[in-house]
């Protein structure tokens, strides 16, 4: 089920890192409203810097692609930002107080905790006009993006037609055509060969390589070495339950379902009902069981007297996970409101793995956390060494018993598995000056995750021109591919004419698999449009394409399995699908238009810089 902005406490929880919206990539995290220089971006009259690309990555892995993501979703959302200040919108004080008062961290048996509030705030370095301010923005993009969400209206018709290609399935068989099984047919003289080689010398060029010594320090490797006792392990996994395996809950329902599209006084009349069975199941505790049985509208949970299982946080839609994962065990919620419907949660059992189940990584932890000390000691004694006895790694086997390894050829742009040996870093002190060509010791080299490298260079090849007898192999296969990948599309053409015009063609069927558009056992998506539009009136019917491995292959469509009719909640599921995809269009033509409206002006601030130079 997808999900969209429901009410201005998904738009609060996205503050606490509960929830994300899901459209064009927004993040919440605050932005830089007061002018700075240096900056990485201004949008309109809102600076963006790298401090609050670091805010938006706060425990996310940190690479490229995550801070280009942060900053395109702070720049959209400045541009809405820009236009709100544009158009003198403002939340009113009762509208942000009461905003704050309705999220489910800030209260207590329902109600507003200033206690919690104060600990969020602590807990975050925070005051109470900061967070205010964040909540108030996030009010404001909210008030924008609403309309988009509210406003679509999908057609009935077009709903039915999108079930029935999904559901429909077709049963096909497959001819694959590949470029070895020409091999025979391709020309592989001599001359051929020479004649490409000539054509393409510079495909044959060995680049610059180094060999390599090297030792590597770590901490993994140092824990590995250490040994516990299980009273030490027992007593740290107590200490750091929450970080031993995933806590999973088990928790029964009673959901009243709302249909799409209702109408307000409609939505009111389920709360209301929804509301009353609350009162009654918390006069009755013991009869959950039996209303869910009988007033629940979940197929699949009713019968069992509303039990959902056990399920690990993030399994359930975000309004439902939000608030079950605060209960106590026993205790049963609030009505929920998600975009199934009205829930009334009663959470039944925790559990967390035991100590047996998770004893090896409890292990590795407290190794890890013990070998420490003895990482950061022995990296200073690494450093010493490596740079007094420079010429050779023996002082350093020696007193860190440390056994050097031996690379093969390593290239200036040496790419592969080994994470040593492709290190960006190991590459620039191996072709350095000192290293390559005085002969000394690296630098210790920080390989990330606590680990060190120390290299030296025991041998050195420039580029030079490779033979044709050592690349004549290597021809080989490439003229197999090129010209064996034409052969078999020239024969799979003329096999496909075939048997669209009625003749036998041989070739070997795989055997037939039933498709659909939802079960499409890994096919590309090429392969899966052109299976899927082939007209059915007169079967067999066949399609043929060329792969980008240089295959061809035919495709043949025995017969054709109708979909089956929507129930109801697919069809209001299909139906919130298409008005999602509808929003999100005329959401990313907004966030266009807005673009042209205030322009978006890089500053010296770099991207790949850290937000401390």
């Amino acid at each position: 089920m997808f999900k969209f902005v429901e009410n201005n406490k998904v738009v609060i929880q996205v503050i606490l890192g509960l929830v994300a919206l899901t459209f064009v990539g927004f993040g919440v995290s605050s932005y830089s409203s007061v002018a700075e220089d240096p900056y990485l971006v201004k949008v309109g009259k809102i600076n963006i810097a790298l401090r609050d690309i670091d805010r938006e990555l706060d425990g996310q892995p940190v690479d490229a692609a995550a801070k280009q993501r942060a900053l395109e979703g702070l720049i959209q959302r400045n541009l809405i930002l820009n236009e709100t200040e544009s158009n003198g919108l403002h939340v009113a004080p009762m509208q942000l107080q009461q905003a704050i008062a309705s999220i489910p961290a800030f209260q207590d048996n329902g109600q507003f905790s200033l206690d919690k509030y104060k600990a969020f705030l602590d807990k975050r370095q925070m005051t109470g006009p900061q967070f205010e301010e964040r909540i108030g923005r996030d009010l404001l993009v909210q008030s924008q993006m609403g309309p988009f969400a509210a406003g679509q209206i999908s057609s009935r018709a077009l709903v039915d037609r999108l079930g029935q290609m999904l559901g429909e399935s077709r049963v096909v068989s497959a001819m694959v055509l590949t470029p070895p099984a020409f091999a025979s047919q391709v020309k592989l003289d001599d001359a051929t060969i020479a004649a490409y080689y000539k054509a393409n010398a510079d495909k044959f060029k060995a680049p610059e390589a180094v060999k390599l010594s090297y030792v590597v320090l770590s901490q993994a490797q140092l824990a590995q070495n250490l040994s516990v006792g299980d009273d030490e392990l027992r007593k740290f996994y107590q200490q750091h339950l929450a970080d031993f395996g995933q806590e999973q809950r088990r928790a029964s329902h009673i959901l009243l379902t709302v249909p799409q599209g209702a109408a307000p006084a409609e939505v009111a009349r389920i709360k209301t009902e929804a509301a009353a069975i609350l009162k009654q199941v918390r006069a009755n505790p013991s009869s959950f069981d039996q209303v869910a049985r009988t007033r629940s509208q979940d197929p699949g949970s009713a019968t069992k007297g509303g039990d959902l299982g056990f399920f690990a946080r993030g399994t359930m839609v975000k309004a439902f996970d939000d608030v079950v994962f605060q209960m106590k065990p026993g205790q049963i919620s609030e009505v929920v409101r998600s975009e199934f419907g009205f829930h009334i949660i009663r959470l039944d059992e925790v559990k967390q793995p035991g100590f047996d189940a998770v004893k090896d990584q409890v292990a590795q932890q407290v190794r890890l956390q013990k070998a420490g000390a003895l990482y950061r000691s022995q990296s200073d004694t690494l450093t010493e060494v490596a740079y007094q006895q420079g010429d050779s790694l023996k002082g350093v086997q020696d007193a860190l018993k440390l056994v050097p390894q031996q690379s093969g050829w390593v290239a200036r742009t040496a790419t592969g598995n080994d994470p040593i040996l492709s290190n960006p870093k190991v590459l620039a002190a191996a072709f350095s000056n000192d290293v390559l060509v005085k002969k000394h010791n690296s630098e210790p080299i920080d390989l990330g995750n606590n680990a060190t490298a120390v290299i030296r260079v025991t041998d050195h090849q420039p580029a030079h021109q490779l033979k044709l007898d050592e690349v004549r192999d290597a021809i080989k296969m490439q003229l197999i591919a090129t010209d064996g990948a034409k052969l078999a599309t020239a024969k799979g053409q003329a096999l496909l004419a075939d048997l669209k015009a009625g003749k036998p063609a041989a070739g070997q069927w795989t055997q037939p698999r039933e498709l659909s558009r939802q079960q499409n056992l890994g096919l590309p998506l090429a392969d899966l449009q052109a299976i899927f539009a082939l007209g059915t009136a007169k079967l067999p019917t066949y399609a043929g394409l060329k792969r980008a491995t240089g295959e061809y292959v035919i495709y043949r469509v025995e017969s054709i399995k109708p979909a089956p009719a929507l129930t109801p909640e697919q069809h209001a599921q299909l139906s919130g699908i298409v008005d999602n995809m509808n929003a999100n269009a005329q959401i990313t033509g907004y966030l266009q238009w807005l673009r042209t409206k205030y322009p978006v002006l890089g500053g010296k601030q770099k991207l790949n810089q850290t937000s401390d130079e």
